[in-house]
């Protein structure tokens, strides 16, 4: 028997589909999935909103002592 002879023989198996059971968990685990993507998306963008609040606070604080300083106070 060659390799095109048993892939005909088999093509019967690979058209039977999966039972219901199967398709709703795998269903289930990519909507996991897609939620943990939306939480990491959602995670960055609060982590870079944090570090730019930090940035602008440290900014403000180099001004402050700055004009503090070069005036004399």
């Amino acid at each position: 028997m060659d390799l095109f002879e048993f892939f005909q023989k088999q093509e019967q198996q690979l058209r039977e589909a999966p039972p219901e059971r199967v398709w709703q968990r795998l269903e289930a685990r990519l909507e996991q999935r897609r939620k943990r993507r939306k939480r990491r998306a959602l995670r960055f963008l609060q982590t870079g909103a944090v570090v730019v609040l930090l940035m602008l606070l440290l900014l403000a604080a180099v001004l402050v002592w700055y004009f503090a300083r070069r005036d004399g106070l």
